[in-house]
């Protein structure tokens, strides 16, 4: 089980290739940052009854020639990343097909969630492989598991549903003849492509820009209240089910607002009971497909962020969140680069690099099936999940991720020690239950703790946007060699808003406002309250002139 099925040839350059979709680009980026965190979606199933070898391998046959995003292959070419459709793959690459010797289901079951975890932690290379791997491990003739794992590049979470239903549609309903199909897949590439050139992509890009001078960089909680204290992730699994479920989601029907809406709204109060700041950036994963592109598995998921102010009444954070999620969504076809401009007026403004700290996904699952029975009479069935694997989750700041399904809501809150305390994911867990099951999402008023030294950062407005330890900031100037005494201060900008400035004296003529702002900035990560002053004026003690100037962050941390 250490090697997958697929390998292949790199691309050929006879072959026709074509752009990345906007979510492919994302992830593109992501992996030349960090390779070693993959990305990848998953299913697993217990199949119970005699299956049907044969048939099931057709029905995978069936999907993988129906939707050719099952068959890219993705590399650079001349510098940029392009992706191409591969021809169908032959049975013995379309399902690795192993029988497991245990001595009972419990140490089987052990056996197929250790290999699927194996495929979940191995990095898929496209340029060699297909972006799948599929695997049927058989137990008794009676007993098998089914299991499947996707590269990022190729399935979303709504594309997983596509496939899911496809594959057991086939199987249990006998529809496994099917060419290669490409040309969906291929016009939705190319129609993506030519609306990124559009005069309304330009709009959506100079929308997003303009909300960038007063954003927060990264969601701020409070000292005592946050990390970091470890690096560990913590993980915490929330459930509605049944008739608690019904209750819920009729009562939130009933006022208007939709499942995402308002647990928008849960995540955001129970964020600002915990933050000093007035001002909340989540960035929201969207399903990007157009109109055209419903049904057409592939990667379009597309991550936008939706700005939320501290409300004066409960309600109208409700409000907000309507109105400010539907404005990201339909201006969700936005470039990578749209968005770092963004962030980069706010780095210049506030003297910090970005961390996505918040961030929320939210799939309603309609797709799936469970306990499916054959056409002869209920003799093979199927369980979803069966199989879930033990892995040590990685998270990047506080993150919600909620699962919709007919009969039941589930939401996994996860974060990483760095960010909060295991003490304060606790706290914060607890209080997002009781919104969870309440009528309303109760008060989001200012934080009632307060940190000593702590100064705030206003926006043009009065919101705070953050809150910076002068003392801190003061301790890292005077630990460069070269300084002999320095003050730190927040003073008002042109536009009203404040800004971050230092007074520096130095023992070294040749010491310069940008090689203090380098200093700063080498000791910003970890230290939720530090920020690099934007206005630095420089005396050296041995000239008595002042060399002041405005300094710029380069670039999205």
């Amino acid at each position: 089980m250490s090697s997958r099925p697929t390998r292949l040839e790199a691309v050929d350059l006879d072959t026709a290739v074509h752009p990345l979709l906007p979510g492919q680009l994302a992830h593109h980026r992501a992996l030349s940052g960090t390779p070693e965190q993959g990305g990848a979606v998953w299913m697993s199933y217990q199949v119970t009854g005699p299956l049907d070898v044969a048939a099931f391998v057709g029905a995978v046959r069936s999907t993988v020639a129906r939707h050719a995003a099952l068959r890219i292959g993705v590399t650079t070419l001349d510098g940029e990343p392009v992706q191409w459709v591969r021809p169908m793959p032959d049975d013995r690459r379309l399902v690795a097909m192993t029988q497991v010797t245990a001595n009972d289901t419990e140490q089987f079951s052990r056996y197929v969630r250790s290999v699927l975890a194996a495929d979940l932690q191995r990095p898929f290379d496209l340029a060699v492989e297909y972006p799948f791997v599929l695997r049927l491990l058989r137990f008794t003739p009676a007993l098998h598991a089914v299991l499947g794992v996707f590269s990022a590049y190729a399935v979303d979470a709504t594309a997983r549903m596509i496939v899911v239903r496809d594959l057991w549609g086939a199987y249990f309903g006998g529809g496994t003849d099917a060419d290669p199909v490409p040309a969906d897949y291929l016009a939705a590439v190319t129609g993506q492509a030519a609306a990124a050139d559009s005069a309304r992509a330009q709009a959506v890009s100079a929308y997003w820009r303009q909300r960038g001078p007063w954003l927060p960089p990264r969601c701020q909680f409070l000292p005592g209240l946050g990390g970091p204290s470890a690096t560990v992730a913590h993980t915490e699994l929330l459930t509605l089910v049944e008739d608690e479920w019904k209750d819920v989601r009729e009562r939130w029907q009933a006022a208007g607002f939709s499942t995402v809406q308002w647990l928008l709204t849960l995540f955001a109060a129970t964020v600002f009971q915990l933050t000093p700041q007035d001002r909340l950036v989540v960035s929201i994963k969207l399903n990007g497909r157009r109109h055209a592109d419903q049904g057409v598995v592939g990667m379009f998921d597309v991550v936008v962020p939706v700005v939320l102010d501290r409300p004066d009444r409960p309600a109208d954070l409700l409000v907000q969140v309507r109105r400010e999620l539907l404005s990201a969504t339909s201006r969700r076809t936005v470039t990578r680069q749209a968005l770092d401009d963004m962030w980069a007026t706010a780095v210049r403004r506030l003297g910090r690099p970005v961390h996505d700290t918040l961030s929320m996904t939210y799939l309603e699952d309609t797709a799936d099936r469970d306990d499916v029975d054959d056409a002869d009479g209920g003799a093979v069935t199927i369980e979803r999940g069966a199989y879930t694997p033990t892995l040590v989750r990685t998270a990047d700041g506080l993150r919600i991720a909620a699962n919709e399904r007919p009969n039941g809501l589930g939401v996994r809150l996860t974060v990483d020690g760095e960010t909060m305390s295991p003490a304060t994911f606790t706290r914060f867990v607890a209080a997002f239950r009781a919104r969870l099951a309440g009528d309303d999402p109760a008060s989001a008023a200012p934080a009632t703790e307060s940190g000593p030294g702590l100064t705030p950062l206003r926006a043009p407005d009065g919101a705070v946007v953050l809150v910076v330890d002068l003392a801190e900031v003061t301790s890292v100037l005077d630990s460069h060699p070269a300084v002999a005494s320095a003050r730190v201060s927040v003073e008002v900008a042109e536009d009203g808003g404040s800004r971050l400035a230092a007074e520096v004296t130095t023992a070294d003529a040749a010491v310069t406002a940008d090689d203090l702002a380098s200093h700063v900035r080498s000791h910003v990560a970890g230290r939720p309250f530090l920020a690099v002053p934007v206005r630095i004026a420089v005396v050296s003690g041995t000239a008595a002139d002042e060399r002041s100037e405005e300094l710029f962050m380069d670039g999205v941390g």
